[in-house]
């Protein structure tokens, strides 16, 4: 989405821009010279690149700072220039390469000039917020959305989806060849809100698991996985169908685990209390549940739920789209390992 604009200016065409902007011009001056176009034309032009610029400017800073906040805007200021001038530039010199076009180094300067005005403004901006979020009443920082966390997770989900369907239909064959049982399988998730969801999953443990028994969390060495699902499960791909959940909205790629009501604890210092009643359980659903997380990713499965919960609300008050890509690089690096069933430290 940083580079819709600039994109889709080229898509566009030179020649279409061209006559839309003439056409309005027109209709507002019918009687105007082609010397008034043409200055009109390239004031319009320069504006656009201007107000292109900026706008990936506002993306980039919005992406860096996350949900932090603090005396850190100049950083993230720093940050987004250095990514978004270079482009700039870049964008310039690739139209050398195009028949009938060339570079401007011109539009380069207003292009550089647009990022750092919209920068400086969102540098002071962010520094009035930060300082009025400390004042009694403020809405705490972690109740708020993380800017395009939601655009990301429908682009990366549809894209996962379509480059893992041949995964999909092979794990589906092994799991059926194993005992002849359902392919996938249904489970109550506790959502954002607290609202309960479908996750979708390929069913990992014999039939009927928990007849009897109810939610119970799964233990090293359990005799309910089959030999499939323990490969599955190693390596996280037991989860593949919660890709769906994330482009349903029910999940995210990143955030808290989606924990089953009631859930029961079995291991790992069990606490006997309702899960509910735990310290940090309600705070955690401020926000979508992740197929990973800083919980997930840092702490072992046999973890007791009241430490969870505290890396939980770390995450959510630290969250950034940086802390986010972070997590999902360990996340492939502990699949590529088959850790994820590891009792001892995945990364």
């Amino acid at each position: 989405m940083a580079f819709i604009f600039p994109l889709g200016n080229r898509a566009l065409g030179s020649s279409v821009t061209y006559e839309v902007a003439v056409a309005v011009f027109k209709w507002f001056f019918p009687h105007a010279g082609q010397a008034a176009v043409d200055v009109f034309y390239i004031v319009f032009r320069k504006s656009l690149h201007f107000a292109e610029y900026g706008f990936l400017a506002y993306l980039l800073f919005r992406g860096f700072r996350g949900n932090s906040r603090g005396r850190r805007e100049f950083r993230w200021a720093a940050a987004s220039a250095a990514v978004a001038i270079p482009y700039g530039f870049l964008d310039e010199f690739l139209q050398t390469f195009v028949p009938n076009r060339k570079g401007s180094w011109v539009d380069a300067v207003i292009d550089s000039a647009g990022i750092l005005c919209v920068l400086a403004l969102l540098t002071i901006r962010s520094g009035r917020v930060s300082r009025a979020e400390g004042t009694p009443g403020s809405v705490p920082p972690f109740r708020r959305a993380l800017f395009l966390k939601r655009p990301f997770d429908i682009a990366l989900s549809s894209l996962g989806i379509l480059l893992s369907s041949p995964l999909w239909m092979f794990i589906s064959l092994l799991v059926w060849i194993q005992d002849r049982g359902p392919i996938f399988y249904k489970q109550e998730r506790v959502g954002k809100d607290g609202r309960i969801f479908k996750a979708f999953k390929f069913r990992s443990m014999i039939k009927d698991a928990e007849k009897g028994r109810g939610a119970v969390q799964a233990v090293a060495h359990d005799p309910r996985v089959t030999k499939v699902g323990r490969i599955l499960r190693a390596t996280a791909m037991d989860e593949l169908p919660q890709l769906l959940n994330i482009l349903k909205g029910d999940m995210s790629f990143v955030g808290p685990r989606a924990l089953r009501p009631h859930e029961q604890e079995v291991h790992g210092n069990p606490d006997h209390r309702a899960i509910e009643d735990i310290p940090g359980y309600q705070a955690r659903h401020a926000v979508r549940p992740g197929l990973t997380g800083l919980t997930q990713v840092y702490l072992p499965g046999d973890t007791p739920r009241r430490k969870k919960f505290r890396y939980d609300l770390l995450y959510i008050r630290r969250r950034s789209f940086w802390l986010d890509l972070k997590l999902i690089v360990l996340s492939f690096w502990i699949t590529f390992r088959g850790k994820w069933e590891s009792r001892e430290d995945k990364v």
